[in-house]
């Protein structure tokens, strides 16, 4: 094994230069983590019929009216950073899902309005509700400086993922904007 490689305990191999063991072994919870949430959310689209954009469509329309606020298809649209075409899909499976249901503004009948159905609220939190509860209770049992310790450390993995830049093209493959990379 190269020097600074270190064997993790799912055969991955970390390229850190003579790494403390006992980091690496943070960031493998953290992998077995995303790996977990990445699990919890294939059930999820499995057991309620629904994707991550739907998901988050949902919670976003679910946050609006909670606030009070108008849920539109050009605000949801926005929140999601997808396109509008992309909106009326999500929207059109929410609707078939009997998750949510559309009407026109009463005043302005180019806005469309996105509300919850009756037992929306419900189904999302019989599914979703216990492991909500569960992760609740993991995080009060902490002490407020052990609270503290975490949210750094989650925070600035956060800020150093936002910052990585996007992968570049394999080799032999067209670039986002262009011709195939040179071999």
């Amino acid at each position: 094994m190269p020097r600074g490689t270190i064997e993790s305990s799912n055969g991955d191999r970390y390229w850190y230069d003579e790494a403390d063991p006992s980091a690496i072994a943070v960031l493998e919870a953290v992998r077995r983590h995303r790996a977990a949430e990445a699990a919890m959310r294939r059930r999820t689209r499995d057991d309620m019929d629904m994707g991550d954009t739907d998901l988050a469509a949902l919670r976003w329309i679910i946050r609006m009216e909670r606030g009070g606020r108008p849920a539109t298809s050009a605000g949801l649209a926005r929140a999601l950073g997808i396109t509008t075409a992309a909106t009326v899909k999500v929207v059109a499976r929410l609707v078939k899902g009997a998750y949510i249901e559309r009407s026109r503004h009463p005043s302005d009948r180019r806005v469309l309005l996105l509300g919850t159905r009756p037992g929306a609220h419900e189904r999302l939190r019989r599914a979703l509700g216990p492991m909500h509860e569960a992760m609740l209770r993991l995080a009060s049992s902490l002490d407020p400086a052990e609270r503290a310790v975490v949210i750094g450390f989650l925070d600035g993995l956060a800020a150093i993922v936002d910052r990585a830049p996007a992968a570049e093209a394999p080799v032999g493959t067209a670039a986002p904007d262009g011709p195939p990379s040179p071999a």
